[in-house]
């Protein structure tokens, strides 16, 4: 009999799930780890007519399916479902009079906006003067402005600027929704695929979001499968999902 040796690679989707239906999957990108695991709250029953206390009988009072893994890629969608966020995009344009409030030399000022250009600064003096741009340096990338001069400036400051376009995702303060989960990969062993589903599942609230790495950034995820009462009445479907195993062709 051959022996069925397995070592999968393969792609991680997840499917929004939308009034009871799972949505067009998405790929999160390479994920170097992810696994299911099974658990389940056991009664167990002890004898007492042997005066060994053997256990005699053991029931399964509940189980649960949890999941955990890595994802690499930082995309707006997944930094959204890592930190429980909302995504959405800052359009950009422009800005006028924005009051700078009294500057100082060295003070580092917000201009309320990314990838800012033609930018323009002026005092508060009858007929504003505008400031030479030898007193600032701006950071455009971060839409900051730091002054090395500010004599004979009558505060406040405004500022006139172009604000770019950027990509906007909120922290903590959307409840974890549910996604339909599937693994598809290859068993590397004999080139047969595998394909897991997790009907639905909701990331756990609690999550790390490393700012700071020495190498590439990675980001753990774990979370529960929950139950679906529905497809649990088909065998060939389950409760919390399934494993097809896909023969290579011959």
């Amino acid at each position: 009999m051959a022996k069925q040796y397995i070592s999968l690679q393969g792609k991680l989707y997840l499917s929004p799930i939308v009034a009871g239906v799972a949505a067009a999957a998405r790929h999160v990108g390479n994920a170097p780890d992810f696994e299911i695991e099974l658990d389940g709250d056991v009664i167990e029953h002890q004898e007492s007519t042997t005066g060994q206390r053997t256990t005699d009988f053991m029931m399964t009072k509940t189980r649960s399916v949890n999941f955990k893994g890595t994802l690499e890629e930082a995309s707006k969608e997944n930094i959204a479902y890592i930190l429980n966020g909302q995504a959405t995009a800052i359009a950009g344009g422009t800005v006028t009079a924005k009051n700078l409030g009294t500057v100082a030399v060295g003070q580092e000022v917000a201009l309320g906006g990314y990838n800012v250009s033609n930018v323009v600064i002026k005092d508060s003096t009858g007929t504003p003067v505008v400031v030479n741009a030898s007193k600032y340096k701006v950071d455009s990338a971060f839409g900051t402005i730091t002054f090395n001069d500010v004599t004979g400036l009558t505060m406040p400051l405004t500022a006139d600027f172009t604000a770019g376009a950027a990509s906007v995702t909120t922290i903590n303060d959307q409840d974890s929704k549910e996604y339909e989960l599937t693994f598809r990969g290859i068993n590397t062993v004999d080139n047969s695929k595998v394909e897991v589903k997790l009907w639905r599942t909701k990331k756990d609230a609690s999550a790390t979001f490393p700012l700071i790495h020495e190498e590439l950034g990675s980001y753990e995820i774990s979370g529960m499968a929950l139950s679906d009462a529905e497809k649990g009445s088909d065998s060939s479907l389950g409760l919390f999902g399934r494993v097809v195993q896909i023969a290579a062709p011959v």
